[in-house]
């Protein structure tokens, strides 16, 4: 089980890295917000933690979608 033909984890390891991924997405998106309203000047550390909170949570779903 946990086989998507693309990596070969058993589910124990899919379930861990999507908790570890989703501590990161939150992390990164509350760090954004948390410099959006600190420092709106900084557009550039917004966008960059906007896109890591997106790709840890991409990557978060798709393991759970992977178990």
């Amino acid at each position: 089980m946990g086989s998507d033909g693309l990596v070969e984890l058993d589910q124990s390891c899919w379930s861990a890295l999507a908790r570890y991924n989703l501590v990161l997405a939150t992390a990164f998106g509350v760090f954004a917000v948390a410099i959006r309203t600190t420092s709106p000047d900084s557009t550039l550390l917004l966008v960059e933690n906007a896109a890591l909170a997106v790709l840890f949570g991409s990557v978060q779903t798709y393991c759970w979608l992977s178990r």
